[in-house]
């Protein structure tokens, strides 16, 4: 199995190739917003690293969100342009989710992660769908929380590895947006104007 897993959700690149037995990591923390100028060469590094061509590949994995909103539709198009060129099954992998099942991020079963203005997405413990929640709710204090993507990725290698497994795929990735982008909100604000 070797399944090319991205990341662009958070401030850090996430490529990695997950493989049963292990992960080759080729990430970077701390990218900033240069992800789309840096994204396809990691992948190259990785795949060099990893002693493996291209059309080696398995499956594709991608970060679907919740997150940066642009970083999500770098990873998403990058992914659907890698399986356009190279046709292999695609795991959506759910940033909570994979928080949530980190050892790192302290594998608790519910997640938040930074939604920004003041904002935190979260899974609540009793397992209703993912909501914004504020920085003070006593959810967002108790949950395991990553600083940046590379964080969990043993959470989403754990989530890549069962879905491959059960053959869990999907036709297309969509992103996971939880809450309106700031763009939206600003122009809502100034049509009630």
């Amino acid at each position: 199995m070797n399944v090319l897993y991205i990341d662009t959700t958070t401030n850090d690149l996430v490529v990695a190739l997950i493989r049963r037995d292990g992960i080759i990591d080729a990430s970077q923390r701390a990218m900033g917003v240069k992800h789309s100028e840096t994204l396809c060469g990691k992948v190259a590094e990785l795949l060099k690293i990893a002693d493996i061509k291209f059309d080696e590949i398995d499956a594709y994995a991608c970060a679907i969100g919740p997150g940066s909103f642009t970083g999500i539709r770098i990873g998403i198009s990058t992914v659907k342009g890698y399986a356009t060129a190279n046709p292999r099954p695609q795991i959506a992998v759910n940033c909570l989710e994979a928080i949530a099942c980190s050892p790192k991020c302290g594998g608790r079963g519910f997640a938040v992660i930074d939604a920004g203005n003041g904002y935190y997405c979260c899974t609540p413990e009793d397992g209703t769908l993912s909501n914004v929640i504020s920085y003070d709710d006593e959810i967002a204090k108790r949950s395991g929380k990553a600083d940046g993507a590379a964080d969990y990725l043993d959470g989403a290698a754990e989530i890549v590895r069962i879905k491959y497994a059960n053959g869990d795929f999907c036709n297309a990735l969509s992103p996971l947006y939880i809450r309106r982008s700031q763009a939206e909100i600003n122009l809502k604000k100034a049509d009630n104007r």
